[in-house]
């Protein structure tokens, strides 16, 4: 009893004098006790924890003192001591993400305001309507309708323009010719041009040659001179070209004029 009790005794002045020594000046910071505590495959009863450092930590138990480094403390106990427990996996830092965090803080916050609401006035539709010398008209239910009526009804005319096409170069369309793309089937017929050309349409620079081909093939069937193939190649002329094409009255052929000509003379020669 008496060897336990210097040994507590000696422990103490011992942790009071490291104490002292590693911190000359300072108050004892306040002690934890724990009535058994297990630390590697050893257990102590009756500990209190004297001295806390980053490194160790000093312990008073009933068999005299103990001092112990933080990694050879259970991760429970460094919890429960106000420690991080060194075991614990340490958070990875995003280099991606710390990189873009500084480089934002260097750039220039305030220039980038001034930029973003230049940009914002440029697309604001106010701002729009103020400049323009018109109001903007206001995207409602009954306009869109309006305005979805109003593209069927032009598809479905140029639709009747190309059957009209077609029937006054002499074939007869049938349903493609109310049929988005495909409608080029019996256009390219009644140019006397092979179907084979629809996929010339389909490449990029073929589909121009096919409708340089197309503009004069279409106007010789409808009887009608170059020039109106040459007007369906012009931007704004093809669309008068096209109608003309559409609505114009039937040519007899050439050959067929001439010789309804040179019949009489030959009568009258006969004669």
């Amino acid at each position: 009893m008496t060897k336990t009790f210097c040994n507590r005794s000696i422990g103490l002045v011992a942790v009071l004098v490291a104490g002292t020594v590693a911190h000359p000046g300072s108050a004892v910071a306040a002690e934890e006790t724990f009535e058994v505590l297990q630390i590697g495959t050893n257990t102590y009863k009756n500990v209190t924890v004297t001295t806390k450092r980053k490194s160790y930590i000093f312990l008073l138990h009933s068999d005299g003192l103990a001092s112990f480094k933080l990694n050879e403390l259970p991760g429970d106990l460094l919890t429960q001591l106000g420690y991080v427990d060194p075991a614990a996996p340490k958070v990875q830092t995003n280099a991606a993400a710390v990189w873009a965090r500084q480089t934002i803080k260097k750039l220039p916050v305030e220039q980038i305001k001034q930029v973003e609401q230049k940009v914002r006035q440029q697309f604001d539709l106010k701002v729009i309507e103020q400049k323009l010398p018109f109001a903007l008209p206001q995207f409602t239910t009954n306009l869109i309708v309006a305005i979805t009526a109003a593209l069927l009804a032009l598809y479905l005319f140029y639709c009747f323009c190309c059957m009209l096409i077609c029937r006054k170069a002499g074939r007869q369309p049938g349903v493609w010719v109310w049929i988005p793309v495909l409608q080029l089937l019996p256009l390219l017929q009644a140019a006397r041009m092979s179907r084979w050309w629809f996929l010339a349409y389909l490449v990029p620079g073929l589909n121009l040659v096919a409708q340089v081909i197309w503009s004069f093939k279409i106007a010789d069937a409808r009887n009608k001179s170059a020039v109106i193939g040459v007007f369906l190649l012009l931007p704004v002329l093809s669309i008068f070209a096209f109608l003309l094409l559409a609505f114009a009255d039937e040519l007899p052929p050439q050959k067929e004029v001439v010789s309804a000509r040179s019949a009489p003379i030959m009568t009258l020669e006969a004669a």
